[in-house]
């Protein structure tokens, strides 16, 4: 499947230019290479939900700034799993200590008047 070497994102295979920056499509992406042991995690203020971090993460994900979300799911009751619909759901994106500042103002700007 092709992905765009900008936005990262994979496409069908009939896609031949990327929606959204218009870039021509590669079979491969580069690999991004970075040592992740010595780095230092930080969490994010809490988001009331999985969807929302992962709104978040998408443009995180953009901006070339690593992250992973730690979601706090919960359970109905035949045993399905939401993560967005219960009260009390949370989920936290953590990211290397050095892009905190720059990701606190994007989730910040996202939800400034939410």
């Amino acid at each position: 499947m092709p992905f765009c070497p900008n936005c990262r994102y994979e496409y069908l295979p009939e896609v031949e230019k990327c929606p959204d920056c218009g870039s021509g499509l590669v079979n491969e992406l580069p690999g991004i290479t970075i040592d992740y042991k010595d780095v230092k995690w930080v969490a994010l203020k809490p988001l009331s939900g999985i969807v929302y971090a992962k709104m978040v993460t998408e443009v995180l994900d953009q901006r070339g700034i690593p992250n992973y979300i730690q979601s706090l799911f919960g359970s109905g009751g035949l045993g399905q799993v939401s993560g967005a619909g219960f009260t009390g759901a949370s989920a936290k994106i953590f990211v290397p200590d050095e892009h905190l500042k720059e990701a606190a103002d994007i989730q910040d700007e996202m939800f400034k008047d939410v």
